[in-house]
């Protein structure tokens, strides 16, 4: 098997599964529980926080456990919508964000909120003119995402936070930083942002697992009440075994990142050989997260490539996992001004530091095939 669908989902780190099953069958305790076993259980918890900020280089309480980034993003923008419409009920976003901003957002229009969505150029960068000309007084949020989960490009957050805090100090700024964790060095401090959305899975650790950071004085109000849990904002027993996990796999994520330079090599590798065979590379190869390449062959369907490499044990995607099963194309490639037959052609590899060069070519070599088959 050959497995290139990444941005997708990262299989678990070993190392990683082994830390979550000993958590899930031999220190299964509640974390709320006031008996030493759950203390146990809490301390876990609390020092798997304590690593996470500290590679994130933040404070421990600034970081949140919740299930997915879909819900991280969720409560970042409902939660600071609702706390802050006194303020303002102007928020802006990017026409290219993930699904998880772009529908939320869609509902708070119907509550009353003033969405205005930015354009990308070609490469898929954000408008920073647009983004300028867009900030208000009554603006309380942005949300931008720090590299696009289908091209891999990367946006300018440093550029956008010094536009917000210039134009509209009053605004929030929550980047989603789900696709650059473990292809990236970075530091949250230097993002300048007051939220950001991150997803275990993502990063060789386990689903179900998801982080919202929430800078100190940010004011936010709780989507999912119940109990005391993450200092009374997310109720909910805490999933020990899975936030563990998504420590150890952060920290072998940061510490992975040497290997980036040979994934790189790797990426662009593919990139000039299935330019050889008649591909248009929409990836922009120099601002681009070094895992990702994403392309189209002219008409022709993504989803008949995808299906007959996986026919042969290797796997790639066309979009987005959450839209990839439906039949309308890849919205962000229409975002940036490729038509309807481009967006349907699309097609992603997203590659993992457990991925080779020999990998890479048996992936070409049978692509090539299915080419010569798609001709006839």
């Amino acid at each position: 098997m050959i497995y290139f669908d990444n941005n997708a989902t990262t299989q678990v780190d070993k190392e990683v599964a082994d830390l979550i099953y000993k958590y899930m069958t031999e220190r299964y305790a509640n974390p709320n529980s006031i008996h030493e076993f759950g203390i146990e259980s809490e301390d876990a918890v609390e020092e798997s926080r304590n690593s996470i900020a500290k590679l994130f280089g933040v404070l421990p309480f600034e970081i949140y456990f919740t299930s997915c980034a879909t819900e991280s993003i969720n409560w970042a923008l409902r939660g600071v919508a609702k706390a802050n419409e006194k303020y303002g009920k102007h928020i802006i976003t990017s026409k290219i964000e993930h699904s998880a901003t772009i529908n939320t957002l869609k509902t708070l229009e119907k509550e009353g909120f003033e969405i205005t969505y930015v354009n990308a150029n070609k490469d898929g960068v954000i408008s920073l003119e647009e983004i300028k000309k867009s900030l208000r007084e009554d603006t309380i949020l942005v949300s931008i995402m720090a590299a696009n989960n289908e091209t891999g490009t990367i946006q300018p957050i440093k550029e956008i936070s010094n536009l917000i805090k210039e134009k509209s100090p009053k605004a929030y700024f929550h980047v989603d930083c789900v696709q650059i964790v473990g292809k990236m060095d970075f530091k949250l401090k230097d993002l300048n942002c007051d939220l950001a959305s991150f997803s275990a899975h993502k990063f060789h650790g386990p689903k179900g697992v998801g982080i919202l950071y929430k800078k100190e004085r940010t004011r936010i109000f709780p989507i999912i009440t119940g109990g005391s849990q993450e200092r009374g904002m997310r109720g909910g027993t805490q999933n020990v075994p899975g936030i563990v996990g998504t420590a150890l796999a952060l920290k072998k994520a940061f510490e992975n990142l040497i290997k980036m330079k040979k994934i790189e090599e790797i990426r662009n590798y593919i990139k000039s050989e299935m330019e050889s065979m008649g591909a248009k590379i929409i990836t922009p190869i120099d601002n681009s997260v070094p895992n990702t390449l994403a392309a189209f062959f002219p008409k022709t369907r993504g989803d008949v490539i995808v299906n007959a490499l996986s026919d042969e044990g290797i796997y790639i995607s066309t979009s987005a996992a959450c839209s990839s099963k439906g039949v309308s194309g890849s919205r962000v490639l229409k975002e940036l001004g490729y038509s309807e037959t481009d967006s349907k052609a699309m097609l992603r590899i997203s590659l993992s530091h457990t991925n080779t060069m020999e990998e890479a070519q048996y992936f070409l070599k049978k692509l090539k095939n299915v080419l010569n088959f798609l001709k006839f």
